[in-house]
């Protein structure tokens, strides 16, 4: 394989540049070498055949630097490609390299055997364009994915939940009045598995149903005494057993699978604080108002431990989508939200900044003063999270936890109209 000697070669010229696209079972790779030498290979979708071409790889090119294309969305690569440190990597937006492919193909004609030689082209000539993929430390990459998977199943435990209380309220609606319409914990799940039916719970003693949510966790409080009293006298929406005997089994079936879900949220959100506690920038997340529990180990996530991965909070803004976007031609230009982004990270910039307004004045006055001046409530929220994200990028970049006093006498040095809130008094 060796028809050329990697140490005549420039230090600073890559010894191949590699495209790569991926199928369900197999990846076609275009490799071009520094001399012009094209080959067009194709792997099984296998770790130790992937594994084993890299290896050899490196040993072809004596471990100098492979510049190697791929598709963003193709992540589950990844790991495979981290271990090769000879690897210099891009990924690139799927819609840029189908925009590139239309360039040659106006027809829209398309093969994987094209889309990766077409991959190698881009990377190869206009690589002083693209971004150099920089990979997270392994804290940061873990909390990242247990903070995204939680997100996950806190949408399955909303989707059952909501299908759970539609059910209840078809033939059991006294089960609703009990829970106070909140069919998301374990709570409901176990009422809905104890007593499926109102028949279920009136047959038993009241002492009984009172124990049961004692158990649970519940104080008897008055309202609950309240609700409870009223289910002697409650009336079922049918007495039909073709009717109460199918929706009860549906009922039952999903408020076991929300049991399960819901154990699992709690067990994620246990491991997310265990490895949120040993990153460093825990303090500076803790010193964000609203944060809590939930934001902080996603902010954590967001902004990871290399610095010199966004060189400003502007790259940092644009990156996560909430820099607006500028598109000018001639005398026109229209500014606009960007609506090409990673959508977890966007989110958590537009939460956290939601969830400063009530313990922020100055967030809150300057949302305020956004909405009068005849903005949107989300492009006002927009508008805050991309302050937010200079802010906390300062913080960052300084080595500093965020300390509001500061910044509201930062804010009446600038003579701005937000440092007049309240708590700068």
């Amino acid at each position: 394989m060796n028809d050329h000697s990697p140490d005549s070669l420039p230090a600073h010229l890559p010894a191949a540049w590699i495209g790569w696209d991926w199928a369900d079972d197999h990846h076609d790779i275009f490799l071009e070498t520094a001399e012009g030498k094209t080959e067009r290979i194709r792997l099984p979708h296998r770790p130790e055949q992937l594994h084993g071409w890299f290896k050899e790889l490196g040993q072809r090119f004596g471990q100098r630097k492979v510049v190697l294309c791929l598709e963003a969305c193709r992540s589950a690569l990844l790991p495979i490609l981290l271990e090769y440190s000879f690897l210099e990597l891009y990924l690139v937006n799927p819609k840029s390299l189908a925009r590139f492919r239309e360039v040659v193909r106006p027809s829209g004609s398309k093969n994987d055997e094209l889309d990766c030689h077409l991959a190698c082209q881009l990377v190869k000539s206009h690589r002083s364009l693209l971004f150099e993929y920089v990979a997270e430390d392994p804290l940061t990459v873990e909390l990242a994915q247990l903070v995204s998977y939680r997100r996950d199943l806190v949408n399955q435990r909303s989707a059952l939940a909501n299908q759970l209380k539609s059910m209840l309220k078809l033939y059991y609606p006294l089960a609703l009045d009990l829970l106070q319409d909140d069919t998301t914990t374990a709570l409901a799940a176990n009422f809905v598995l104890k007593f499926p039916t109102l028949r279920a719970v009136q047959e038993i003693a009241l002492h009984q149903v009172r124990k049961f949510f004692v158990g649970q966790g519940c104080r008897l409080t008055e309202g609950m005494q309240e609700r409870l009293a009223r289910v002697a006298a409650s009336v079922a929406v049918s007495k039909e057993a073709s009717w109460n005997n199918p929706n009860s089994f549906m009922a039952c079936a999903l408020a076991e699978q929300l049991k399960v879900v819901v154990a699992r949220v709690e067990a994620l959100e246990e491991q997310i604080q265990i490895v949120a506690q040993q990153h460093p920038n825990q303090a500076l997340a803790q010193s964000l108002p609203g944060a809590a529990a939930v934001l902080e180990p996603r902010i954590m996530a967001v902004l990871g431990t290399n610095l010199a991965a966004c060189g400003s909070a502007q790259e940092l803004a644009v990156r996560d989508g909430v820099a607006p976007r500028r598109v000018q031609s001639g005398k026109s230009c229209v500014i606009s939200r960007r609506r090409a982004k990673p959508q977890f990270d966007h989110q958590t910039w537009i939460e956290f900044s939601k969830a400063t307004l009530p313990t922020c004045p100055w967030a809150r006055e300057f949302v305020e003063a956004k909405q009068k001046a005849g903005r949107k409530y989300y492009t006002a929220i927009r508008a805050l999270a991309y302050k937010w994200i200079r802010i906390v990028y300062a913080c960052w970049k300084n080595g500093t936890v965020y300390d509001e006093a500061i910044y509201l006498a930062a804010l009446k040095k600038a003579n701005s109209p937000y440092a007049t809130t309240p708590s700068a008094s």
